[in-house]
């Protein structure tokens, strides 16, 4: 037995018991004569703690196997049971307090309390999960999201770190994030629309999108878009809406690097924003109401298809984006800064932020890279939106873009003629 402070392992029996009473509470409210209750399970929880405390594997193992082998006999005997939670949430309970009296580990006695606070919330849901899972999702939903989970947790961690091929353009972490930011924009906007009505929901996926990628979701909603042609107007002012929100989180990043270029850039990008944000409450406005706030029923929140369509453009674009830098990176700053916004807006801000910052440019050459830079994305999420959405919502994309990138440019003229 490991030697243990007097205080540390009554602290290490109190949780385990605090766990115990957690649980067994919240059994004892749905308890029937032919379940576990509370006092059952304060004991199997001090007999966690206190297998915790010794920290003998072989008494461990005998009393959790005691344990189990007695609910089993238990539940065996009572021919009305036609659930086994209340055991399997002995059986939590018991390691769960173990957990938290293991010594010398203060993090894992924290996680186990969370867990089991975790534990009584979902016991104690079980009709709104039942109601959940068998009323509001549906199967193709629930398969979707299968799918959209396995692409983050089992496809990303095999894929290799690093850049390969020719100009060391293809790099398949890099893209295969860009699929996981298409498909999970498009994946929570869709139970979004669902459980808070089109109108609001279209909404927080823009404010989402454009906080997360723009480009992600100019595609997700043009993709959307395919499937309901008919709300062309929503998707136009998710897309307004998503791509104003870009510039004031690309001045908040400009702002940690260089905060002299963020001041410089600020009546630019707060005009732009402005600019955006007042054509989608002009576009919000003229939105049908009713059309608004109807809930989505039925569809399909992820498709594989189409994300991995959109992966291997993205690869192509950047591999030409990476080719011609290299070629003609030598012509200077503003080559680089075009053809490098076109794929990532944000990088590109952040090192013409780091030249400026190291003297090798004026702040007006910068800010005039900065403009090229989110004017070259602009075009190609205007491309993509042609692509994955119609003629139709590109010129209408493009609308935007031009009435953000207009106030903007007048404003940096308006600037450079004051100065």
């Amino acid at each position: 037995m490991p030697e243990v402070p007097i205080s540390e392992a009554a602290l290490g029996l109190v949780e385990a018991l605090l766990i115990g009473l957690l649980i067994g509470a919240e059994r004892e409210a749905q308890k029937d004569k032919s379940q576990a209750g509370l006092r059952d399970f304060l004991l199997v929880a001090l007999t966690g703690g206190i297998c915790g405390l010794l920290q003998q594997p072989w008494l461990t193992v005998a009393a959790l196997l005691s344990i189990t082998i007695m609910l089993s006999v238990y539940y065996l005997r009572c021919e009305t049971r036609t659930g086994i939670t209340t055991e399997m949430a002995a059986v939590a309970t018991f390691c769960v307090a173990l957990m938290a009296s293991a010594p010398g580990n203060p993090a894992a006695s924290k996680l186990a309390i969370a867990a089991a606070v975790v534990m009584v919330a979902f016991l104690g849901a079980k009709s709104a999960l039942h109601r959940f899972v068998r009323k509001t999702i549906t199967e193709t939903e629930f398969n979707d999201t299968l799918w959209f989970l396995a692409i983050i947790f089992v496809i990303l961690p095999l894929l290799p770190e690093g850049r390969f091929g020719p100009y060391g353009a293809f790099e398949p972490r890099k893209i295969w994030f860009f699929v996981i930011l298409v498909s999970s924009i498009s994946y929570v906007g869709y139970f979004f629309q669902k459980f808070l009505g089109s109108g609001t929901g279209l909404k927080l996926t823009a404010v989402l999108g454009g906080l997360a990628s723009t480009t992600a979701a100019t595609l997700a909603f043009a993709r959307e878009l395919k499937e309901k042609p008919d709300e062309m107007r929503n998707y136009w002012y998710a897309a307004v809406l998503a791509n104003a929100i870009q510039f004031p989180r690309l001045l908040v990043i400009l702002w940690v690097v260089n905060a002299d270029l963020a001041l410089a850039a600020l009546p630019v990008f707060l005009a732009m924003t402005i600019a955006g944000l007042l054509m989608g409450f002009f576009l919000s406005s003229r939105l049908d109401p009713k059309a608004a706030e109807e809930q989505v029923n039925a569809g399909n929140p992820f498709r594989l298809a189409p994300a991995l369509q959109f992966g291997a453009i993205f690869a192509v674009i950047i591999f030409v984006s990476e080719a011609a830098t290299t070629e003609f990176g030598g012509e200077g700053l503003h080559v680089a800064s075009a053809l490098g916004g076109a794929i990532d807006a944000d990088a590109v801000s952040l090192s013409v932020a780091s030249v400026q910052q190291q003297g090798t440019v004026d702040m007006q050459t910068a800010l005039w890279d900065l403009l090229l830079a989110l004017f070259m994305n602009a075009l190609l999420k205007t491309g993509l939106a042609g692509y994955a959405g119609g003629r139709s919502f590109a010129l209408r994309v493009a609308a935007g873009f031009a009435v953000m990138f207009g106030a903007g440019a007048a404003t940096a003229l308006l600037a450079a003629g004051m100065g």
